[in-house]
């Protein structure tokens, strides 16, 4: 009876530090707040107006001369 408890026991503590194990290494997913969503829509209207803004003006020979 001694036995089967503490092998009992062994695995109640075996399942509990393996999943405390494997939420260290992949954190369960937690959605962004509202405030990081606006955030994140704001870079990436500034980084589409950026490559847009890039991609219109093409590859200026002055730019390039001012470059180097």
């Amino acid at each position: 009876m001694g036995t089967s408890f503490i092998l009992l026991l062994v695995l109640i503590v075996s399942i509990l530090a393996t999943k405390y194990v494997s939420n260290k290494i992949d954190p369960p997913y937690v959605p962004p707040s509202e405030e990081q969503q606006q955030e994140l829509a704001r870079k990436a209207k500034a980084a589409a107006a950026a490559f847009a803004f890039l991609a219109a003006k093409g590859r200026d020979p002055e730019i390039d001369s001012k470059v180097k």
